[in-house]
């Protein structure tokens, strides 16, 4: 609003000087400004002079037959009716003035002598066709400014238009596509305003048909397991063949509800507001809680080392949110190492950064940007058993976008992958 109203604030105000100043040139070659004249000034003197001579009782006498005899106006006024003014100054000079009247005349003022009386001669109006053409003038004047005012508000009605267009489209069409402004449109802070949201209702979109795609695919296969169990378990006589059958149907809900956590999960990161609460803290003391549970739960043998090139210098992060990216990273490494895991902490002048890498089998160079898409998941023949549902690393990256970092994977000093998380450092 505030660009908005200054834009064209002083567009009219500087259209009015431009046009008001090429008009005024104008109208002074077509009808130049009255000067004092020889004609005027000789007039002044031969009054001045008559007046001087009449005999103080004669003096108002002789200016009414005065008034009579000509078209001009003629009076007197005192000079302590115009004192204080620039006017009288030039006056008491012995100056002839001239100023214009509301109705198209010039009256002309003198001093008479070294008297306190000015007498005043006022010329009639110019004629009817310099009026006409100074009307005229005047209407063009308003036109021109009506004209520039138009140019300022087409193109911000036209790209008005534009995005009233776009956002009809948005139920027609799903999602929309972002529109074109130039930056130096009124209204481009609203045309980014909306292509964010246009973005943003993309990926919910395509969030939307990946989870409705999972649960309809993941879901299947274990459903489809129990219904075959189910039925096996019908002919089975043996009561451990039924134990057998129970396991495998513990295991498939197992697996189901796995993923309805993760689905829970990541939908919920989809429909954050990614407004952080970052904190200043210590990042291996985090890690270190961060291991030991992970350990509590599910040891598995690995050597899980961590290299703090920072001293103990302090990072700043929301704190709730790195510690779910990096258990991810931790447990996806876990899937695919074969005796070891690194995480290193280090920073540069502008970033934070920390790293998870695995002697595991790595990532192909050309899937190291599919691995940070939700529900894609790489087959590896060295690690046949590696489980999970490809939603790990998206929330990983959707984390760091977050912070205004990134995540990327790379290839690790062990041999497998490395997984590199940096983001912006706050000043001190």
């Amino acid at each position: 609003m505030n660009r908005a109203f200054i834009s064209l604030y002083l567009f009219i105000v500087v259209s009015v000087v431009l046009v008001g100043w090429g008009l005024d040139k104008f109208w002074e070659k077509l009808a130049p400004a009255q000067e004092t004249s020889v004609e005027i000034a000789d007039l002044m003197q031969v009054f001045e002079d008559q007046w001087l001579r009449e005999a103080p009782e004669d003096k108002n006498v002789w200016i009414a037959h005065q008034q009579k005899l000509m078209k001009q106006r003629i009076s007197l006024l005192l000079l302590d009716d115009i004192a204080g003014s620039q006017a009288s100054e030039q006056l008491l000079a012995g100056q002839l003035i001239g100023t214009g009247n509301s109705d198209g005349g010039i009256s002309w003022y003198r001093r008479l002598g070294d008297s306190q009386q000015v007498l005043v001669i006022t010329t009639p109006a110019p004629d009817a066709a310099a009026s006409a053409i100074y009307s005229g003038l005047l209407v063009v004047f308003y036109l021109a400014i009506a004209v520039v005012i138009f140019f300022w508000v087409w193109p911000l009605s036209r790209h008005l238009r534009r995005l009233e267009s776009h956002t009809r489209n948005i139920g027609r069409d799903g999602a929309p596509e972002p529109v074109s402004i130039s930056p130096r449109s009124t209204v481009y802070p609203l045309a980014n305003a909306f292509n964010k949201m246009a973005l943003r209702i993309r990926e919910l979109i395509a969030s939307h048909k990946e989870m409705t795609y999972a649960v309809s695919h993941e879901l299947r296969t274990p459903l489809a397991r129990m219904k075959f169990a189910l039925a096996m378990n019908e002919d089975q006589q043996s009561q451990q063949q039924q134990q057998k059958t129970l396991a495998s149907l513990r295991q498939d809900i197992a697996e189901m509800e796995s993923l309805i956590s993760s689905l829970l999960v990541y939908a919920g990161f989809e429909q954050s507001s990614g407004v952080l609460d970052a904190r200043p803290g210590h990042m291996r003391e985090m890690l270190d809680q961060l291991l030991a549970r992970i350990r509590r739960e599910k040891p598995d043998g690995l050597v899980i080392d961590i290299v703090d090139k920072t001293s103990g210098e302090v990072f700043v992060c929301e704190w709730k949110l790195m510690e779910t990216a990096l258990q991810n990273l931790v447990q996806n490494a876990r899937r695919y190492a074969r005796e070891k895991i690194c995480i290193l902490l280090w920073m540069t002048e502008s970033h934070y950064c920390l790293a998870v890498e695995d002697d595991g089998p790595g990532v192909a160079e050309e899937n190291r940007e599919r691995i940070f898409e939700s529900f894609v998941r790489l087959y590896n023949e060295n690690s046949p058993q590696a489980s999970g549902f490809g939603l790990g690393l998206a929330i990983v990256r959707r984390i760091l976008r977050w912070h205004g970092g990134e995540a990327k994977a790379e290839t690790a000093s062990l041999g497998g992958a490395r997984m590199v998380l940096s983001w912006p450092r706050v000043s001190d």
